[in-house]
């Protein structure tokens, strides 16, 4: 896919101004591909060609009420007359603790701008509260842009060895090795595995933090009764079960992951559909751990932090996720997927649907479904990323990198999944002869 005329000269001024032109490397392209945003509403988001895209990357979805969403927008220009940041307490900030403590069932939340932020503000909690170091995750699980979480996200399967005992290969360059003396990380999905480790290392490990679904490998599942398991496991030997729900969090159920698959853990990260794009996110969790964190304590804080704007965001979403919205982000994920199956079936090409209904994944594989992480590594990611590619040409927007979902929002309609699944059923058709 190549961009049009005005968008590769809005990145082109864009290469003099910002290093590599985007303010994230995951927003890179390419030089002719690499696209610009002029302006977006609802499902839909338009490049500086005017060119119309049904968005299912939703900002790494976080738009799940769609974009420039009218009562949020509202809600935000009333709150703004008081002012937006005061490194004081406001109202906003304790209406939208108080919303997720009602809808996710926990006890405390300290609020922060970004996931990455919440995960890494998480860790430090797991180990002031432990007195331990070491953290524990899962291949190819996403934690956020810090040195802590940045190892096995996205590894070359002949790297990381024999998967009883896998080697860690930090994402890139600038992650010092000594931090990965402080991580572990292992197959998701495997009980045997996870009990051994812990049995020989349990008094060195913090935290077991854990994506409950892998939304960085087109949403692998939990397999039944893994995340019991890992909950079982933390606590009879003490370990802080974190669950990342920055990705999940108020959008695959009202109270997130917990209540999906109902399992609970002792601390809980959001961000992403909290804000609907605002920078709003938060640690929450149970008192016995969050009734910690204060002065004289576990050290936490940040200048933004519960900032008005993006409280009065958090504030409405919730208030619109309560009152129904996520009905109709499911009931889209079903029938998209329902179409998925249909076309691909004809197509005759191996593959997995996979994930929630509201970010489902495919994976091109022969495998019967996907469990770990090498089993998406070892797909067919050409062939997804070619259709992905002529999908974006032909309108038709999920991310061109195969390891995300797609994700949905409460704005995509009936009349746009025919257009997508037109689109889709196109694509495959020309790549898959």
């Amino acid at each position: 896919m190549k961009s049009g005329p005005k968008s590769k000269a809005m990145f082109d001024r864009a290469t003099r101004a910002l290093s590599g032109g985007v303010s994230s490397n995951f927003r890179y392209w390419g030089d002719d591909s690499t696209l610009v945003v002029k302006n977006a509403k609802g499902a839909y988001l338009w490049d500086q060609d005017d060119k119309r895209y049904v968005d299912y990357r939703l900002g790494f979805g976080p738009v799940i009420l769609g974009h420039a969403r009218q009562e949020i927008s509202d809600h935000i220009s009333e709150a703004m007359t008081i002012g937006n940041c005061f490194a004081m307490t406001n109202e906003y900030e304790i209406r939208v603790a108080e919303k997720i403590k009602k809808m996710a069932g926990v006890d405390l939340v300290r609020m922060t701008n970004t996931g990455t932020e919440a995960t890494m503000g998480a860790m430090r909690i797991a180990r002031a509260f432990t007195g331990r170091d070491k953290i524990l995750k899962f291949d190819g699980a996403y934690h956020g842009f810090h040195d802590y979480s940045l190892w096995n996200t996205y590894p070359p399967t002949s790297g990381v060895g024999y998967k009883n005992a896998p080697f860690l290969v930090p994402q890139g360059s600038g992650i010092p090795r000594s931090v990965g003396d402080l991580m572990y990380s292992l197959p998701f999905n495997n009980k045997e595995i996870l009990e051994k480790k812990l049995k020989e290392r349990w008094h060195e490990i913090a935290c077991i933090i854990v994506e409950p679904l892998l939304g960085n490998q087109a949403s692998i599942m939990p397999q039944d009764g893994f995340l019991d398991f890992v909950r079982d496991q933390c606590t009879k030997y003490g370990i802080v079960m974190i669950m990342d729900e920055v990705k999940t969090g108020f959008r695959i159920a009202k109270g997130g992951a917990q209540q999906y698959f109902n399992v609970k853990a002792d601390l809980v990260t959001y961000a992403k559909c909290l804000g609907n794009g605002f920078p709003a996110a938060a640690i929450a969790g149970q008192k016995n751990i969050m009734g910690e964190v204060g002065p004289g304590k576990i050290p936490h804080g940040g200048t933004y932090g519960g900032n008005v704007v993006a409280m009065a965001a958090a504030d409405k979403v919730l208030d619109l996720i309560e009152a129904g919205e996520l009905d109709k982000v499911n009931d889209h994920g079903k029938k998209l997927k329902a179409g998925w199956k249909k076309i691909l079936d004809s197509a005759g090409v191996p593959y997995v649907i996979q994930g929630a209904d509201a970010m489902p994944g495919i994976v091109f594989t022969e495998e019967k479904v996907c469990t770990e992480y090498s089993h998406w590594a070892n797909g067919d990611h050409d062939t997804y990323d070619s259709i992905i590619d002529k999908c974006i040409e032909k309108g038709v927007m999920p991310d061109c990198d195969s390891r995300e979902p797609w994700f949905i929002s409460s704005c995509h309609t009936d009349k746009d999944l025919e257009f997508v699944l037109g689109v889709f059923e196109e694509s495959v058709r020309e790549v898959i002869k």
